[in-house]
């Protein structure tokens, strides 16, 4: 693997900067304090900056030479609100919230990358690092998006990355179509009427109609879905009573789900399924349920030529045998799908060796040792394709 000597000399820094960011976590839309210092970086190195887009997002663009081509690096900011568990010496001072998904890397990698671009300048066209605010079901991407941020920095492709625990040692993952699941969330709200559990003939027991809605759920995946095809539908959450009593029928029942997809009609055909199975039991019991929908994302989809270019500049930097270009799609979501529904690129998986912790969990954490060769990725992309 060929880092280069300036990403070798400032990897203590990075990781210094890393920590930092860990240190101090700022939940989706609010990452004013981080977008600050991702501005005040890279106004430092001659990037051109550009903040709010969005909420909090930062973009940061160099242009160099005659060329009309342009690249976009994006980076995600956001933490989660999980209390850290990690006795790190860096530890989240927020209490409360944490960056438990390795946000904090990704943004210390697109760091390192946009300050050795702007100090070579090895590359003929325009370069834009974006740093994208509330990944974590917060439409922090589709709000850049209406903020004009492919109208005002327009790219031909764009990149990114996420780093993923328990994937093979020193892999990065690059394949073309579906990498990454769609996310739906659905609130359902069954309007019984309560009453005394001795007298369930004078009530209309929304625990029943939700049992059965729950039970009925389960047989959309396993017999309207092709077996080829993927599908998750999880019931996260029912709720019917205070949890306290053992003699009232409670008025209401509420489910949440979520539902993940890989394909887009398949996830069209799991929601109407859905949702007529809901109106047919309110029709039959005569009772009314309230549906809530919010897409949470769609499918990330890698473009075929952005992921070919993707896969042989990955093989120059990390080798042949550390590049898989076949594997199976993950079953979670990511925000930057919309910006890949938008614009052609390709999204990478990156190994963040072995944990006994997964995304998301209290005693997650980024590996630093995956900066400089990721640093390295991004660069080799931009003076590759703008070379």
């Amino acid at each position: 693997m060929q880092i280069p000597q300036e990403i070798k000399d400032w990897q203590d820094e990075f990781i210094q900067i890393r920590h930092f960011l860990h240190q101090h976590p700022e939940i989706g839309l609010q990452e004013r304090q981080t977008a600050d210092f991702i501005a005040n970086k890279l106004s430092s190195w001659g990037y051109e900056v550009h903040a709010p887009i969005g909420p909090t997002g930062v973009v940061g663009q160099i242009k160099t030479g005659h060329s009309d081509q342009k690249i976009g690096l994006r980076a995600d900011m956001d933490c989660l609100p999980i209390q850290e568990e990690t006795d790190l010496p860096y530890a989240s001072q927020n209490p409360g919230f944490m960056h438990a998904c390795g946000h904090d890397g990704h943004m210390t990698v697109l760091l390192a990358a946009a300050r050795y671009l702007a100090l070579k300048q090895n590359f003929d066209g325009t370069l834009n690092v974006i740093f994208q605010p509330g990944e974590e079901g917060l439409h922090g991407a589709p709000k850049m998006i209406a903020d004009g941020l492919f109208d005002k920095f327009p790219c031909d492709q764009i990149f990114g990355f996420h780093n993923w625990p328990n994937f093979q040692k020193e892999m990065i993952y690059i394949e073309p179509g579906v990498i990454m699941a769609s996310s739906d969330r659905l609130k359902i709200v069954i309007q019984g009427h309560g009453g005394h559990a001795s007298a369930p003939d004078k009530c209309l027991d929304p625990t029943i109609i939700g049992s059965q809605l729950i039970n009925n759920l389960q047989t959309i995946v396993s017999r309207n879905v092709n077996p080829q095809k993927a599908a998750v539908i999880t019931v996260g959450s029912f709720v019917a009573g205070d949890g306290s009593t053992y003699n009232v029928i409670p008025d209401t029942a509420t489910i949440l789900l979520s539902i993940r997809t890989l394909d887009k009609k398949v996830r069209q055909l799991v929601l109407k399924r859905v949702k007529d199975m809901i109106n047919g039991l309110a029709q039959a019991y005569d009772v009314p349920i309230t549906i809530k929908h919010r897409l949470i994302s769609l499918p990330a989809q890698n473009e075929i030529q952005a992921t070919t270019f993707a896969q042989k500049v990955a093989q120059t930097v990390f080798g042949n045998d550390h590049v898989n270009t076949h594997f199976e799609p993950v079953m979670a979501s990511e925000d930057f799908a919309f910006m890949l529904d938008k614009v052609p690129g390709c999204y990478a998986l990156m190994s963040n060796g072995p944990s006994d912790a997964y995304l998301h969990s209290s005693k997650y954490n980024f590996n630093d040792s995956i900066i400089a060769p990721m640093a390295t990725y991004f660069i080799k992309l931009v003076e590759t394709y703008l070379g």
